[in-house]
């Protein structure tokens, strides 16, 4: 079923921005039912590799030709199996050689090998696929939604370029938020992506449907740098229609195209490390000035943008997002998308994590 919102208005009668610490840790557990990248495909050599995802340690491994991602803990005394080795498709770890299967069985245990095999002697594995060069797990068997999509991926009329992983001390849907505010462009990114001369946000739809938010949105803003040459632009200023895919709970796909045929993709997906700790992973695509010795311009432009961000996203208090619409102020039009957003963001919390009544 799809939906789409022309304006909300939400009663403000309390102006307050309080902690919604029940509301936040609901959210956050709720998390585990979904993908989430954890690193990128061509970071992880011959042996394992440990991550942190909500918490958990994990060791990714390489397997046969296939990711594989476990609970990072050896069943005999506790050693990061990630500090460990790989070999003969199996994970040995570092501390007692014990030696653990693609399916995290213990096939060999060195000081008694006749004591292999035993039934409880197995390392606890999470759902890992591999897509668009990233490597994703989810912590339950059940994912209450698919791998976030980058479609474009496959196109051969684009380039893709990966920037650095990012790492902000704030919550992942924070990081979203902040990704699709539409109010912040002109104040924040004034000359870049938007005026203060111009800061109103023009009304916009919002649709969702299936775990997706779909948002479309024409913008001018100025034409910053060699930009203006590789689009043709002759004067200051640029057009463009944006074309978000927000897919739960915090990913986006953003498609920009510009006057004259030119696209440019923005990809990008939070990875939840902690409750307040993010890292993000995220693509450039372009299918104009696609020519290598151009992909530093492109990436310093985005660098420049995400250091303008960070420091505010990262100061915002709490850290993580009130759920209780009433404890921050929303202004209607400019913030439509954070409004659905959230909401989106309610019914989940409440469908897949349990209520502090419950425990």
């Amino acid at each position: 079923m799809t939906s789409v919102t022309q304006g909300i208005d939400v009663d403000v009668s309390e102006l307050v921005n309080e902690l919604d610490e029940a509301g936040e840790e609901r959210l956050y557990q709720s998390l585990k039912h979904f993908w989430h990248p954890v690193m990128f495909a061509d970071e992880l050599g011959d042996d394992p590799h440990g991550v942190i995802l909500l918490d958990q340690t994990l060791a990714i491994a390489r397997l046969n030709g296939k990711v594989h991602a476990f609970y990072d803990l050896c069943m005999h005394r506790g050693a990061a199996i990630s500090l460990g080795e790989v070999e003969d498709g199996c994970i040995r770890c570092p501390y007692h050689g014990w030696k653990y299967d693609a399916t995290g069985q213990c096939v060999e245990i060195p000081s008694r090998p006749q004591l292999t095999r035993l039934p409880h002697a197995k390392l606890t594995p999470f759902l890992c696929e591999e897509r668009y060069g990233i490597i994703w797990v989810s912590l339950t068997d059940t994912p209450y939604f698919d791998i976030p999509e980058l479609h474009q991926w496959d196109d051969p009329q684009f380039r893709f370029m990966r920037g650095p992983v990012t790492e902000w001390k704030c919550a992942s849907p924070r990081r979203l938020e902040n990704y699709v505010d539409f109010g912040h462009f002109s104040w924040v990114h004034d000359g870049y992506l938007g005026s203060r001369e111009s800061p109103e946000v023009i009304d916009h739809d919002v649709s969702m449907e299936d775990g997706e938010m779909r948002v479309h949105q024409t913008v001018h803003e100025p034409v910053t740098g060699k930009f203006k040459a590789h689009l043709g632009s002759a004067g200051e200023m640029i057009t463009a229609q944006n074309h978000y895919r927000v897919f739960l709970p915090h990913a986006v796909n953003l498609d920009r195209h510009f006057d004259g045929g030119g696209r440019y993709i923005l990809f990008m997906a939070p990875s939840p490390v902690g409750r307040k700790q993010t890292r993000s992973f995220w693509y450039i695509g372009r299918n104009y000035a696609t020519e290598p010795e151009y992909d530093a311009e492109f990436l310093d432009f985005e660098l420049q943008i995400l250091e303008q961000d960070k420091p505010i996203v990262e100061s915002q208090r709490p850290e993580q997002l009130p759920l209780d619409l009433t404890k921050e102020l929303h202004i209607k039009v400019a913030d439509k998308i954070s409004l659905n957003y959230r909401r989106a963001l309610i019914r989940i919390a409440d469908e897949l994590a349990p209520t502090t009544e419950e425990g």
